[in-house]
């Protein structure tokens, strides 16, 4: 696991750069500098709206007595989204539109909470290795016991 950290560390950015310059010569390299940072502005605008919607769906839940657990992934995931939109490059910002997507997020969602469930949560029955014995109580021995004869 950590080497794959450290392989999407060391690649995105290398991937992000290779984007960037195939897209600035494509229309420019002053114009793929801006088309960045408009989508980086634009983004957390959109980010900034769509997390008052989620906040507020979670604060009406919450006063209902509801669970609020898919407006907290929706959160989770607008968080990410926003943080993609911040970094520079043309593939996080695909990745943090797709997040920004309301269905795109309700999906992912449910697939965390069904491996979640299936990782933590086991039927009963199917414990594992389950160990048989016999235990007798006997009754305490004064003598059994470690006291202090001071």
């Amino acid at each position: 696991m950590p080497l794959l950290i450290l392989l999407v560390l060391l690649a995105v950015p290398y991937l992000e750069f290779m984007v960037f310059l195939e897209v600035s010569h494509a229309i420019g390299g002053f114009q793929a500098l801006m088309l960045t940072i408009l989508t980086a502005v634009i983004g957390v605008y959109l980010i900034r709206q769509q997390g008052l919607v989620v906040m507020n769906r979670m604060h009406h839940a919450l006063q209902k007595g509801e669970s609020p657990v898919e407006d907290i992934f929706h959160g989770f995931f607008l968080l990410i989204a926003g943080l993609f939109f911040l970094l520079p490059g043309f593939i996080t910002d695909t990745v943090a539109l797709l997040l920004a997507i309301e269905p795109v997020r309700a999906m992912l969602g449910k697939i965390i909470i069904r491996n979640i469930r299936t990782t933590f949560y086991k039927p009963p029955g199917k414990e594992g290795i389950i160990i048989d014995g016999e235990f007798e109580e006997t009754p305490d021995n004064p003598k059994n016991i470690d006291h202090d004869d001071r």
